[in-house]
């Protein structure tokens, strides 16, 4: 009994979290639930500055020199390089003073067009119509899709925007969108470009004009990069799942978004964030080679400081409001 007393004196180890963010806008469709509202997002803000130290990341890595985490701290990153992170994001942040990284997959920067998981999902899943079959030739192995004569009727529509993964698929639509979801991933960049041409000419697809969708050109990344607010960080050129590739690939992918961004001039990067999530132990060697202190995956964890720098877990933000994501927040820290 007296032991346990005195394990719950004894203070608590200070713990950091790290917030993952991707998009804030407002979407039809977010199976990935990567999308949180302008709205939602302000309320957030406000409710983590009124209850957290919000940091900037060169803090974490002083941190981890000297083997004390500040205790309450919070760390915000944004995934992709999204231009409505620029649009709705960005100025809340300054609004609220918030320090905040964005991680930069630096082959799309400027590219007027959809990232090919986008693209995917607006083709499956945002047709009115698609012809009865697909077949596709990946890695030399064919593959053929069935869908039938599923429409985009009001109904499938509406089970198609309440779908969540991992929630099985509600429509066929879905269900082949998740395969080939699969299948794409572990491909290079190369491969898959040649495989989503195919695909839009078989849906005839025309993407939409709406820009929040595409990534932020040269010059928003610029403005971004030059606001002593904020930090860019490296998601590698074309954002593969790096332990689907060769060692040589991903130096390349990791080298080779550092020195974009080093080029352009842009303030000392002290992270990385693995595509997906997706890393191995040559990963983290290539890494550490890169002289690049933080790694960051899509682990839920906190950070202490027995963590492993390269290895540090963050916490994905959902579509809640204010109120509600401090009550998952505070479940994290307890």
């Amino acid at each position: 009994m007296i032991l346990r007393i005195r394990n719950f004196l004894r203070p608590r180890e200070p713990k950091a979290i790290v917030l993952m963010y991707h998009r804030v806008c407002n979407l039809e469709t977010d199976p990935w639930q990567l999308a949180v509202s302008p709205n939602n997002f302000e309320t957030q803000i406000k409710e983590l500055k009124k209850n957290f130290n919000i940091l900037p990341l060169r803090n974490l890595v002083e941190q981890f020199s000297i083997g004390k985490i500040e205790p309450n701290s919070i760390y915000i990153t944004f995934d992709d390089a999204y231009r409505d992170n620029y649009l709705n994001a960005k100025p809340i942040l300054e609004t609220y003073k918030c320090p905040a990284t964005f991680f930069i997959p630096t082959h799309f920067i400027g590219k007027q067009q959809l990232f090919w998981w986008d693209e995917l999902e607006f083709i499956f899943l945002h047709s009115i119509t698609l012809p009865t079959n697909l077949t596709l030739s990946i890695d030399e192995k064919i593959y053929t899709f069935h869908l039938g004569a599923e429409q985009l009727t009001e109904e499938v529509r509406l089970k198609q925007e309440s779908w969540i993964w991992p929630a099985p698929p509600p429509t066929n639509r879905c269900k082949i969108y998740l395969e080939l979801w699969e299948l794409l991933k572990p491909l290079s960049y190369s491969k898959l470009f040649v495989i989503m041409v195919f695909v839009r000419k078989w849906a005839d697809f025309t993407p939409s004009h709406w820009s929040e969708n595409y990534p932020m050109n040269n010059k928003e990344l610029e403005n971004l990069a030059n606001n002593e607010l904020f930090s860019l960080g490296i998601h590698t050129i074309t954002h593969p799942a790096l332990a689907c590739h060769s060692a040589e690939i991903q130096s390349s992918e990791i080298a080779g978004s550092k020195d974009y961004l080093i080029g352009k001039g842009y303030p000392q990067i002290y992270a990385i964030a693995y595509p997906y999530g997706n890393y191995n132990n040559e990963t983290l060697s290539i890494v550490a080679q890169n002289c690049i202190p933080l790694g960051f995956t899509t682990q839920d964890a906190v950070i202490t400081q027995k963590s492993t720098p390269l290895r540090l877990g963050r916490f994905q933000v959902t579509n809640f409001r204010g109120t509600v994501f401090m009550e998952k927040l505070m479940r994290y820290y307890d």
